[in-house]
C-alpha cells in the first residue's frame, strides 16, 4: 500500500473532517506523517507543521517511482509524479471556487513497510498567491465539495487541446508573485481559450467571445465586453513596459481573475461545454455564437 500526503497550508477545518476529492480525500494530517523518526527533511517538516488538513490519496504500489498503469500518454509516468500534478489541479480548482491563501508546499509519497508507511519521495512546489482582497476569505466544506466536483470534471481534460495550455497557463499565473509575470499569464490562458486559430483581431475577438460566452443579457454583455477590453489594454501595456503607476492595476487584477474563475467553473457546468472547448469546433463555435449576438450557445455543435 502507498501514500500520497499533501498538507494544506490556511485551511482549518474541524477535526476530524472528510471530504472526498476525486483521488484525493481531505482529512486530517495522519500521525505517523506527524512522527519525528519519519526520515523526513527538518525544512519540509517545519514547512508543514501547522497544516491541519491534507489531500490523500491511497493507492497500491510496492515502490516509488512505479509508472501508472492509467497513464495513456506515450512515456511512462509515476503515479507519484502524477498525483502531485492532481494535486496541483486540485488546488486550482479551489481557487476557481473561492479564492484563498490555500496552497501547499510538499508533496509526501510514501509505502508501507512493517505495517508502518515510509517516505520514500517527496515533491516540492511554489506555494500560489491570491489576490490580496480575497486573503481573508473563509472556504467552506460546501466549497470544497464544489471544488471537488470542478477538479473530477478538469481531471478529464487530456494534452493537445485549447484547454489544457490554458490549466497550465492560469496554474503558472497562480505561482507568480510578481505581478507584471502574473497577469499576462491570466490573459495567455484566456487567449488559449477564447482566440482566434489565425492570430489577428485578437481584443475585439476576446471582448466578443468572452462576453457573448458569459453574459445573460444585453446589459450584462457591454458591461463585460467593456470590461475585458479594459484588462486586455493593461496586459498590452505589461507586455510593452508601461503599465507601472497605474492606480487602478489592483482592479484590473481582481476583475481579470474573477474572470476566469466565471469562465472555468461556466465551462465545467454547462452541459457539453467542456467538449466544445476540447474539440477541433471550438474556434467555429464561438465565432458562430458571437456572430449571432445571442445570449446561448448556437445549435449544431
Amino acid at each position: 500500500m502507498a501514500f500520497t500526503v499533501v498538507p494544506l497550508h490556511h485551511l482549518a477545518l474541524p477535526a476530524g473532517s472528510v471530504i472526498p476529492f476525486g483521488k484525493f480525500i481531505i482529512k486530517d494530517v495522519p500521525d505517523w506523517l506527524k512522527k519525528e523518526s519519519n526520515d523526513i527533511c527538518p525544512c519540509d517538516r517545519l514547512g508543514t507543521r501547522t497544516c491541519k488538513q491534507a489531500l490523500i490519496s491511497e493507492y497500491d504500489d510496492d515502490s516509488c517511482g512505479h509508472p501508472d498503469p492509467e497513464w495513456r500518454g506515450q512515456q511512462p509516468r509515476s503515479i507519484q509524479e502524477l498525483r502531485c500534478q492532481s494535486a496541483m489541479l486540485a488546488n486550482m480548482c479551489m481557487w476557481m471556487i473561492r479564492p484563498s491563501k490555500i496552497c501547499f508546499t510538499v508533496c509526501f509519497h510514501a509505502i508501507t513497510k512493517l505495517d508502518s508507511p515510509v517516505v520514500c519521495r517527496v515533491d516540492r512546489e511554489g506555494p500560489i498567491y491570491c489576490h490580496p482582497k480575497d486573503a481573508h476569505n473563509p472556504v467552506t466544506p460546501q466549497d470544497l465539495e464544489k471544488a471537488a466536483k470542478l477538479f473530477e470534471t478538469l481531471s478529464t481534460v487530456p494534452r493537445k487541446n485549447d484547454v489544457w495550455p490554458a490549466l497550465r497557463a492560469f496554474w503558472a499565473a497562480l505561482a507568480s508573485r510578481q505581478a507584471d509575470y502574473r497577469y499576462p499569464l491570466f490573459w495567455q490562458g484566456l487567449e488559449s481559450l477564447f482566440g482566434k486559430d489565425k492570430y489577428h483581431g485578437v481584443g475585439l475577438r476576446l471582448r466578443e467571445r468572452i462576453s457573448y460566452f458569459l453574459a445573460k443579457n444585453a446589459a450584462m454583455q457591454q458591461e463585460l465586453c467593456e470590461k475585458v477590453k479594459a484588462c486586455y489594454s493593461v496586459r498590452s501595456a505589461i507586455v510593452h513596459g508601461r503599465w507601472e503607476d497605474d492606480p487602478k492595476f489592483d482592479d484590473h487584477m481582481y476583475t481579470t481573475e474573477a474572470i476566469v474563475r466565471i469562465v472555468m467553473r461556466h465551462m465545467a457546468d454547462e452541459p457539453g461545454m467542456l467538449q466544445i472547448f476540447l474539440s477541433s469546433g471550438r474556434d467555429r463555435f464561438l465565432d458562430a455564437w458571437a456572430r449571432s449576438k445571442a445570449f446561448s450557445p448556437p445549435a449544431g455543435f
